[in-house]
């Protein structure tokens, strides 16, 4: 018996384990007087009917060992339903069920514990919560101590699995599991009505109801009422299509009492943990990197400084003595180009384009050339773009422009393509007894 036991409290599943289960619920129900054990602190299997593995705690008793689940009565560990948005993920979501956790309770967090209740499948798109009150809890914990497996509500013990719903009862209360992620205890009246309600406002009705005990006819009659398979035998599972169920098969462990009920917070925790001394490395590292570009920087700013200051001297000893250093490389372009026009016309003055279209247009009125456009491109250049008969009028042209002393380069000579005449561009660029 011993052997079948410690099989039963290691795997949580197969027939064995469910033919154990409902032996196990019958003698706690049908034998000797139900309570909780004084003098030992936990229950044996008779009084409670769930095995080696689990015990349920005791007010002043010993503590569990390493290899066992802690029980607690599950009518005080409710698990409450919630309307979450979809998008909401971890911390915000977890906020968002404490606010409406308050509205709807008027609790406060130091009143009432709330953790996340979900699979592991579900993780992040979680919308019910385990309930317990917040000294109630404390009392829990201290008595389970740091070795028990974990600290879980009595109905999270019962086996199950998706699509069965399985029923027991335990010391007068009737414990409900509603498949992997939902379950309560309750006195018999009040279980019953819960599990009349949830089955007509379930949109899955579930395939069978697995009865762990036997005197449990107002059980029977809902299921058959509601044309729902009611089982007893996990054989009988077997020709519905549902798989074995299991106990501590969903995750249950994940949802141990003792832990913070944070999830996102420890889950973060606990992710960024492994990272902590390769981050706290790296931000040492970046705020060396940080301190070198500083000082680079400066020193670079530094020379900067010094050139800038060192080529606006030179430009006040050689080009602009006088006025404000505005632009250097325009001022000193200009003052560059004045030096060259000074030293290339020895002092004379520069004619103006104004004074060389004057020149040219006395000699163009001698002739029989069209002007087409004059530009000019700068102070002392100009171009000439002219209509002549031919080819020998455009270098007459141009000659003659030669004679007038302006000084003429001829950029293009060709005949036009809408008549028969030759058009000459011609630049002029100064006097060109000046030049000489």
């Amino acid at each position: 018996m011993k052997g079948q036991q410690e099989a039963f409290g290691r795997t949580g599943s197969g027939l064995l384990a469910i033919d154990q289960w409902r032996r196990r619920l019958h003698l706690a129900n049908a034998g000797k007087p139900r309570g909780i054990a004084q003098d030992t602190g936990v229950n044996d299997l008779t009084d409670h009917g769930f095995g080696a593995e689990f015990v349920r705690l005791v007010d002043g008793g010993p503590s569990p060992d390493a290899r066992q689940v802690a029980l607690v009565p599950g009518a005080e560990i409710p698990i409450l339903a919630l309307d979450l948005p979809k998008g909401l993920r971890g911390q915000a979501r977890e906020q968002v069920a404490r606010r409406q956790l308050r509205d709807r309770t008027s609790l406060t967090g130091d009143v009432i514990e709330m953790r996340p209740f979900a699979p592991s499948a579900q993780a992040d798109s979680w919308h019910r919560v385990l309930l317990a009150d917040a000294g109630r809890l404390g009392e829990w914990r201290r008595n389970a101590g740091p070795l028990c497996r974990a600290l879980l509500p009595d109905y999270l013990a019962l086996p199950t699995c998706p699509a069965l719903w399985t029923v027991g009862q335990v010391d007068g209360q009737i414990l409900v599991r509603l498949g992997p992620d939902d379950g309560f205890s309750a006195m018999p009246p009040v279980a019953l009505a819960l599990l009349s309600k949830q089955i007509q406002q379930s949109e899955a009705k579930p395939s069978a109801i697995l009865c762990l005990s036997d005197d449990m006819p107002e059980v029977e009659a809902l299921a058959v009422a509601n044309d729902i398979a009611i089982v007893r035998d996990a054989q009988a599972l077997k020709p519905l299509g549902l798989p074995m169920p299991k106990v501590l098969g969903h995750g249950e462990l994940a949802f141990d009492l003792r832990r913070n009920p944070q999830l996102a917070r420890a889950r973060l925790r606990a992710a960024l943990a492994p990272w902590r001394w390769p981050l706290l490395v790296g931000l040492g590292a970046a705020a060396v990197w940080a301190a070198a570009l500083t000082i680079e920087t400066k020193r670079i700013e530094t020379e900067i400084d010094a050139l800038r200051q060192q080529t606006e001297s030179l430009a006040r000893t050689h080009f602009i003595p006088t006025g404000p250093l505005l632009d250097l490389r325009v001022q000193v372009a200009q003052a560059l180009a004045q030096h060259r026009k000074a030293a290339a016309g020895g002092g004379a003055p520069d004619m103006s384009a104004l004074d060389l279209f004057a020149r040219a247009a006395a000699v163009i009125a001698r002739t029989n050339a069209q002007t087409d456009s004059a530009v000019s491109g700068s102070p002392d250049a100009l171009t000439l773009v002219m209509r002549v008969t031919d080819f020998a009028a455009a270098d007459a042209l141009a000659e003659a422009l030669r004679d007038a002393g302006l000084q003429v380069d001829v950029v293009e000579t060709r005949v036009t393509d809408a008549a028969a005449e030759v058009r000459s561009e011609l630049r002029i660029t100064g006097d060109a007894r000046v030049a000489k």
